[in-house]
């Protein structure tokens, strides 16, 4: 008995030996502030002037066109794919088909192009694949699907965002648009339609940028309009005591109307921001934490927003999805490298905070290294485990490309450093 009492001892003491106290979880830094230390971050005023006249072509885009820049078959795309798979509803069970073939009606394909006006966005809304707010799943019982994968949620829309309406849906509630970056529905309510005086004046304005996020937007009679998260956009006409004087919209029988407002100075900065340290510094201090949105759900961002906004302020332009963000600039081939060339590659030719990290379905911003080892600023949904699992991370943050490697059941062909193809430098 007092054998087996001592044998049962031991294997307790050996077994507690063995078990981790604490669990273990991938390196994630908070702090960009050692980066900005060991890294000149420099960019010429006069490249930053041409890449801000780029960022200005591309963001007016949509009232230079007279008519939406697409083929029927770009903007009928998700009829075909959606019709051809097993798709869910919000209630985790198959999206009947009836539900499905009243949205593809009511999107009114025949109509488009027709009425090719032009408009803008009054206040934060959402592009949608479909004219509605019902989500479109792939099966939520497996990791990496469900919410928050709205595949019908093309992209947040910020307020001021200009617009070509191509057409209306059949009920009339949503309008069919092209935005500087992405096609969409959006709802009727959230547009107003803008004269060409209207235009004129917003486009020969200097800009104000927000450098902060959920700002509250009033109107000059100090009536709450709208929250506006960093990277939103208007139009400057002065400044007054510590507040910079701004064009707010507001909608009046389906047209703009321009009214004032106050901005305070330390949210907010006239476009382009100058590329510096501190600047960089108030930027991706934003940034860091914030919860991952795919495709801007719930006024949150994805990978490739957040790079978007990060390089907005600067008056530098991105496309929407990650693949044409990697298009951008200077490109450099690694996808024949091994993991320690990639990494060698990227310290050498890369330039912290302007350059981007592509790999498939993710995009990431390259900030600097330490002690030879690469970190990218992010925002990632999670780590892929094995069994097709996932290892939630859910925010933006500060890591190396060798995240989760330490963790047990991480799938390691899924690791960063294995799945880079390339990096880009966008200020080239």
């Amino acid at each position: 008995m007092i054998k087996a009492f001592f044998q049962l001892a031991l294997f307790v003491i050996l077994f507690a030996g063995c078990v981790s106290k604490e669990p273990i979880h991938p390196k994630i830094l908070t702090e960009i502030e050692p980066f900005l230390k060991e890294t000149t971050v420099n960019l010429s005023k006069e490249k930053q002037q041409k890449l801000y006249a780029d960022f200005i072509s591309h963001y007016y885009m949509p009232w230079q066109n007279k008519e939406v820049n697409a083929t029927y078959e770009d903007i009928t795309w998700a009829v075909r794919l959606y019709t051809s798979k097993k798709i869910y509803a919000e209630n985790r069970l198959p999206l009947p088909a009836d539900r499905l073939n009243r949205w593809i009606k009511n999107a009114n394909y025949k109509s488009f192009n027709s009425l090719k006006k032009y408009a803008i966005v009054v206040h934060p809304s959402n592009l949608r694949v479909f004219p509605t707010n019902r989500p479109i799943f792939y099966n939520p019982k497996l990791d990496g699907e469900g919410y928050p994968f709205d595949y019908n949620q093309n992209s947040a829309i910020k307020a001021f965002t200009p617009l070509l309406v191509s057409h209306f849906s059949l009920d009339g509630g949503w309008a069919f648009v092209q935005s500087p970056f992405a096609l969409g529905w959006i709802q009727v309510r959230d547009i107003a339609f803008i004269s060409k005086e209207q235009i004129k004046t917003i486009m020969n304005l200097p800009k104000v940028v927000l450098l902060k996020e959920y700002v509250p937007i009033y109107e000059d009679q100090q009536n709450f309009l709208f929250y506006a998260k960093m990277a939103t956009i208007f139009p400057f006409v002065g400044k007054e005591s510590g507040f910079y004087k701004v064009l707010v919209p507001q909608k009046k029988r389906n047209s703009l109307v321009l009214v004032k407002s106050l901005i305070p100075n330390e949210w907010a900065k006239l476009m382009p921001v100058d590329f510096l340290p501190e600047n960089v510094n108030c930027v991706a201090k934003e940034l860091l934490g914030e919860p991952y949105g795919w495709g801007g759900m719930v006024e949150d961002r994805d990978c490739s927003t957040m790079t978007r906004d990060f390089f907005a302020p600067f008056g530098i332009w991105l496309p929407r999805n990650s693949k044409a963000q990697a298009s951008i600039g200077e490109l450099i081939d690694l996808s024949k490298m091994s993991d320690d060339e990639k990494e060698k590659t990227i310290i050498e030719k890369g330039i912290p905070f302007q350059t981007l990290i592509y790999l498939p379905g993710h995009i990431m911003l390259y900030i600097g290294n330490i002690d030879r080892k690469v970190y990218a600023m992010h925002n990632i949904w999670g780590i892929r485990t094995q069994n097709n699992g996932r290892y939630i991370i859910g925010k933006t943050v500060i890591t190396d490309l060798h995240l989760g490697e330490n963790l047990i059941d991480s799938e390691k062909d899924a690791i960063l450093i294995k799945r880079i193809k390339s990096i880009n430098i966008i200020s080239r």
